[in-house]
């Protein structure tokens, strides 16, 4: 009995060890590397596209009446004359999913915003919540929101920007 409790020590150990790897994603050679030492992650972004730091006096923000700090921006350079938005980033710590699902739908007392989905989603072994809503303009908006050492991090992906943030999305990674 012994050796049997010993033996299934040793494949859970192992078979923990085995789910907890990923690999890192194969990326484009001619895809930009972003890497956010503060969160702990990365993606990459094509040449059309650059990632904008927001500097530390115009960082702390609001967003759906929740403290942030607003980080970054992804942009197109090169579609429109001025530099498109694909998706801001925000970190909110100690925010959850839920909490924030739930301020979305308080954001519009008019009952205009609805969560339509929470889905979960897993990308290069990251664990994600992809929360789809209505907006008052009738048009979907996603939110990817991911959790790094009890800060939320939100991706708010512009409206009618999901084809173009698909491509970053399938290399974010958390090394």
């Amino acid at each position: 009995m012994k050796r049997l409790f010993a033996a299934l020590a040793i494949v859970a150990v192992a078979g923990f060890g085995c789910a907890k790897t990923q690999e890192r994603p194969v990326l484009d050679p001619n895809m930009t590397a972003y890497e956010n030492a503060d969160y702990g992650f990365t993606f990459a972004y094509p040449s059309n596209m650059e990632v904008r730091q927001r500097e530390g006096e115009n960082r702390a923000s609001q967003y759906l009446g929740f403290d942030v700090d607003f980080f970054i921006s992804l942009r197109d350079t090169v579609r429109e004359k001025d530099a498109t938005n694909i998706a801001w980033f925000y970190a909110a710590p100690g925010l959850s999913a839920d909490a924030f699902t739930a301020a979305l739908v308080a954001s519009n007392p008019d009952g205009v915003v609805e969560v339509k989905s929470v889905e979960d989603v897993v990308m290069n072994g990251l664990q994600l919540k992809k929360v789809t809503s209505t907006t008052e303009m009738g048009t979907d908006k996603a939110h990817y929101l991911f959790d790094r050492n009890g800060t939320l991090i939100i991706v708010s992906v512009f409206l009618g920007e999901e084809t173009a943030w698909n491509d970053v999305f399938q290399t974010l990674y958390t090394p």
